[in-house]
């Protein structure tokens, strides 16, 4: 690629991680990073699945050790409790030796910055994407103001999150929570130094006091102590109908680009093959329209990997959860001709075991799903009978 300009904007997840990813891959381009030092950064603390660790170690020389510089802890999977009714509990374990992290991001994006900000150009402004001049720009601006050019999801049911924090002296386990309950799920994140609790609802049927006695259930069960000061927020589902625009010269990404609910942390690596299809636009190995059809795609396939589990139901006979297994069932009706899914389905169909994936034949991955990750929810959620009914197979 010859001598040009990129331009990043935004400080967050995304955008630190797409300064990250360019400077590596674009050595020899200006790479300017544009973002408002007065807006308030993410504050709470993240999951993520295998992309992470791989792209610090590659684009930073991030080592394990380093975890402790961004209040991070390793994780080994997700421990998944009252989904489906088939299993009070199961694990989704990431395949040895892979692990991923729990970090803080605030804490990762200011790590970046340090590492960053004398490889590349700042510009401490509020800008906006459409009036930078630069060859190729990255948005990463957070959410959008409006959903006129999104697609917003008509299946998941979450829209809201009561998030706490709960303060410890060390970390006590290496995996992400996630607890189905009466009106929603429970995320649990855990830290260095603290325990991040939320529970994910929908504000048609539940309000927030609806939650706490449960919420005071966990705390006592894991001997926690919540922080007297939490955090409500309501959230939109969505995805853009145009990602890369422009015939690609503007990507968008983060929460300028889609936001599906946290409950298989998607959201890194989405970010991930994003800025991946941006380099492959940008240096001619595909077009926007290409990218953008594997876009739409990717996105429908990780919603149908969240609404799974919705569709698998729960012990719970509330409102929220007849309204959210109707929504499951009706997504996988929906993507009944989808082949990759059935392909993939029948792949791992017969397979009995949890812990492993077919050796025969290669099965590409589905969202962000390798195959072994499929069987074990698949088993997890018991959902097997309602597959074979939906797909027809």
């Amino acid at each position: 690629m010859s001598k040009k300009r990129i331009a990043v904007i935004g400080k967050g997840t995304a955008g630190s991680q797409s300064v990250i990813h360019f400077a590596r891959f674009f050595p020899d381009t200006e790479i300017v990073w544009y973002f408002d030092p007065n807006r308030p950064a993410q504050s709470v603390g993240e999951g993520a699945t295998l992309e992470l660790p791989r792209n610090l170690y590659n684009n930073l020389g991030f080592f394990h050790e380093d975890l402790k510089k961004v209040n991070g802890t390793f994780k080994t999977g997700i421990y998944k409790e009252n989904w489906g009714k088939k299993n009070d509990a199961f694990f989704h374990h990431f395949p040895p030796p892979q692990t991923s992290y729990h970090f803080s991001a605030t804490e990762l994006q200011d790590y970046i910055y340090l590492k960053m900000k004398d490889k590349v150009k700042i510009v401490e402004k509020d800008v906006d994407y459409s009036n930078v001049d630069a060859s190729f720009i990255l948005n990463a601006s957070g959410k959008p103001k409006s959903y006129n050019d999104f697609v917003e999801s008509q299946y998941i049911p979450v829209n809201s999150a009561y998030v706490t924090q709960c303060y410890w002296d060390y970390p006590r386990f290496d995996y992400t929570f996630t607890l189905a309950r009466k009106h929603g799920w429970v995320f649990g994140i855990p830290l260095q130094n603290r325990f991040s609790v939320g529970y994910l609802y929908n504000n048609k049927f539940s309000q927030e006091e609806d939650l706490k006695e449960e919420l005071e259930e966990i705390f006592e069960q894991y001997s926690l102590s919540p922080d007297p000061k939490t955090n409500s927020l309501s959230f939109n589902n969505y995805y853009r109908k145009i990602n890369y625009e422009n015939g690609g010269s503007i990507v968008h990404n983060g929460n300028a680009s889609f936001f599906l609910e946290p409950l298989e942390a998607t959201s890194i690596g989405t970010m991930d093959r994003i800025q991946r299809a941006a380099f492959d636009i940008w240096t001619g190995a595909i077009t926007s329209t290409q990218a953008n059809l594997a876009y739409s795609r990717l996105m429908s396939q990780l919603e149908l990997i969240i609404m799974l589990h919705y569709a698998a139901g729960s012990k719970f006979d509330t409102e929220f959860w007849n309204f959210a297994q109707d929504r499951g069932i009706q997504k996988i009706k929906d993507m009944s001709s989808d082949k990759e899914l059935k392909h993939m389905y029948q792949m791992i169909k017969n397979i009995d075991e949890m812990r492993f994936a077919p050796t025969d034949e290669i099965v590409p991955d589905y969202g962000q799903w390798w195959s072994g990750a499929f069987i074990q929810n698949l088993h997890g959620l018991g959902i097997h009978d309602t597959m074979e009914e939906m797909l027809r197979i």
